[in-house]
């Protein structure tokens, strides 16, 4: 079984004559480490970039709202019922009610 050491750069095994000590290169290894958070760095990039081309895509088949709106009130999705009826909330403020289905139940 091989025992790596990181803080001196030194892995040592066994071998058919005694212990292998295999020392390592100080400047390879920040140059590995330096390489692969490049690496690591433009792998997040590359995935945020297809997340935000996504979003993109997606707000893209939204439909545009308008800029005024009154216009938007008139292209929105919500319909009002075409029959409904007002409920006093306060009998003695009678300018206070509140506007419902004419075919909805009471309670």
């Amino acid at each position: 079984m091989a025992v790596p050491h990181y803080a001196y750069l030194k892995m040592k095994m066994p071998g058919p004559k005694g212990i292998i000590t295999i020392a390592g290169d100080y400047q390879k290894s920040l140059a590995c480490v330096a390489a692969s958070s490049r690496l690591a760095e433009s792998l997040v990039i590359a995935e945020e970039k297809r997340h935000f081309a996504r979003a993109v895509a997606m707000a893209s088949e939204q439909p545009a709202m308008p800029s005024d709106p009154k216009d938007a009130e008139a292209h929105g999705s919500f319909q009002l019922a075409k029959e409904t009826k007002k409920i006093a909330l306060d009998p003695t403020h009678p300018e206070r009610f509140a506007v419902t289905g004419a075919h909805l139940d009471s309670k």
